[in-house]
């Protein structure tokens, strides 16, 4: 079955991950990067675990000790990630029933969302699926897309962004702020990621005079 795939904000969330192991680390450290506060509860846990805890204080909390049903009350997002099917398959019944999102790692019947192989460069973020039949498949494509952005990609989408409201301040027509952003992503690219604020002044003014023809 494929997955729509939904990109959704997280920033500020909490995400609960169950397991202290190093599926639970990776999933925690590809998690962190999207700003939201992570719980992890597990009895033992890895050294790099409780390293990346040390290293993201207040944003990551380590509970060592058994995971029990009222630390999902507070859940947005659950990850059951513990070496023991039996505790996964409990917190996935506990989850679809008070409709909380989970994902456990590996069964994918289990889940509710999953994981997709991730390419990231900045604010832009390619989510790869295969519908949990092929995670190898997605490694094999994230590796493939990920030679095919452009260097510094990430901080010429960053920065025109910036330069939306300038451009729909300056001009009306929808076709032609189309054209504009065009220019200043094929500009961006020849220029090796940058687009000058001046140049894109200097863009608006000519698309101004070619339409007032």
């Amino acid at each position: 079955m494929a997955y729509f795939p939904f990109f959704v904000d997280i920033k500020g969330q909490e995400c609960l991950i169950a397991g202290g192991g190093m599926v639970a680390y990776r999933k925690a450290l590809t998690i962190k990067d999207y700003d939201p506060h992570i719980t992890v509860i597990a009895p033992h846990c890895i050294p790099e675990m409780k390293q990346l805890a040390e290293e993201c204080k207040g944003t990551i909390v380590l509970l060592q000790r058994n995971i029990m049903d009222s630390d999902l009350n507070q859940a947005d997002f659950v990850i059951a990630a513990t070496s023991e099917e039996r505790i996964n398959r409990h917190l996935s019944q506990c989850c679809k029933e008070r409709k909380i999102p989970i994902n456990v790692v590996d069964v994918q019947e289990e889940c509710s969302f999953i994981f997709p192989a991730l390419i990231r460069e900045k604010e832009i973020t390619i989510g790869i699926s295969t519908g949990g039949n092929s995670p190898t498949v997605a490694r094999y494509l994230k590796e493939k897309f990920k030679k095919l952005i452009p260097s510094g990609f990430g901080a010429l989408a960053s920065q025109l962004g910036s330069y939306r409201d300038m451009v729909k301040a300056n001009i009306d027509s929808q076709s032609v702020r189309s054209e504009i952003f065009k220019i200043m992503v094929d500009e961006g690219i020849r220029q090796g990621g940058v687009f000058s604020q001046e140049q894109l002044k200097e863009l608006i003014e000519r698309k101004r005079a070619e339409h007032e023809q």
